[in-house]
């Protein structure tokens, strides 16, 4: 293969990386990621639309985020890092091999009186590379979920 190969390789592997600033304080903004996420995820991007009954993250590392159909827990990944206020990660494997899952990092930084909230979906590789351009959805996600953290 040729460097230039690699170097597209090592290009399309990289994260997705999205940011969205929020006029709320970084606790809250964190809290409402988390605790409402069921409240701000669309129902389009889960396995039955239809059945799609909102979603739970469970506060500790190590705990289940899962997503609720039709009284079925639907898991997508394990918190990883909880900072309340900071920083929020979890394993991610919805539609991806769950033997190779990706990571979400989101960072809550104070932004000029509200917070900056910045999503790295990262942990791409050989085996779950081919699966990274679905998802495209991550600038709606954060529009969602901003429209949701002011809207109380």
């Amino acid at each position: 293969m040729s460097a230039m190969g690699v170097e597209q390789q090592d290009v399309e592997a990289g994260p997705i990386v999205c940011t969205r600033r929020v006029d709320v304080d970084p606790v809250h903004a964190f809290e409402v990621f988390t605790e409402r996420l069921g409240d701000w995820w669309d129902p389009r991007l889960t396995p039955d639309p239809g059945t799609y009954e909102g979603a739970d993250v469970e506060e500790v590392e190590g705990g289940v985020v899962a997503l609720h159909h039709d009284g079925e827990d639907y898991p997508i990944g394990e918190v990883q890092e909880w900072s309340i206020g900071e920083r929020f990660a979890m394993t991610f494997h919805l539609t991806l091999p769950r033997d190779h899952p990706t990571v979400l990092e989101v960072d809550f930084e104070p932004s000029e009186g509200g917070t900056l909230v910045t999503l790295t979906h990262g942990g791409w590789g050989p085996d779950n590379q081919s699966h990274r351009g679905r998802f495209t959805e991550w600038p709606n996600l954060l529009e969602r979920f901003a429209a949701t953290a002011v809207s109380e």
